[in-house]
């Protein structure tokens, strides 16, 4: 129905007209507005099929980004990229958790375990909180990407990356 041509010109007009007008400004597009119904279904499943694929590459650069960057922050344009590393608790027995828990797991479980339940349930209970959460979970290294507008970033790094295109060494 619509060729891939057609729909790249689409796109490419979409950016068009953002860049002229604005995102606020709403689209011109007398060649959608006389579209069907049928032929606007299939082209909103291109554009849903696009954005899906738009977000696998976005993750899959971010990755990239993200090894490349670790300890250190980049400025790009009005962004700040900085890779930082992290860590989160991953359960070593869920079974084990809910034992502990006991009645109130659900104070605890949300969908996931609310760490800082778990920590209130031990120490509501006499035990040493660093004590059970070390005995039901694991310390798993993380590595994050923050993309960050260069006026939110941190000052420090508003400092050190004072112009575009500049990568600097901040550390874990």
């Amino acid at each position: 129905m619509i060729s891939r041509e057609r729909f790249n010109n689409f796109l490419q007009e979409v950016t068009n007209q953002r860049v002229t007008f604005g995102e606020n400004e709403e689209l011109d597009f007398p060649e959608i507005d006389e579209m069907e119904a049928d032929e606007l279904a299939y082209l909103r499943d291109l554009i849903d099929s696009r954005k899906s694929d738009l977000s696998l590459l976005k993750s899959y650069v971010d990755q990239r980004i993200r090894g490349r960057l670790t300890g250190k922050a980049f400025r790009f344009g009005d962004r700040v990229f900085r890779g930082k590393n992290g860590s989160k608790l991953v359960p070593y027995d869920n079974d084990k958790i809910l034992d502990f828990l006991g009645d109130d797991w659900k104070i605890a479980v949300r969908p996931a375990f609310r760490t800082s339940a778990i920590r209130a349930i031990a120490k509501k209970r006499g035990l040493n909180e660093k004590v059970i959460m070390e005995s039901l979970f694991e310390r798993v290294e993380t590595e994050q990407l923050d993309v960050t507008p260069v006026n939110k970033a941190p000052k420090f790094l508003q400092n050190l990356l004072d112009k575009d295109e500049k990568i600097v060494e901040i550390g874990d």
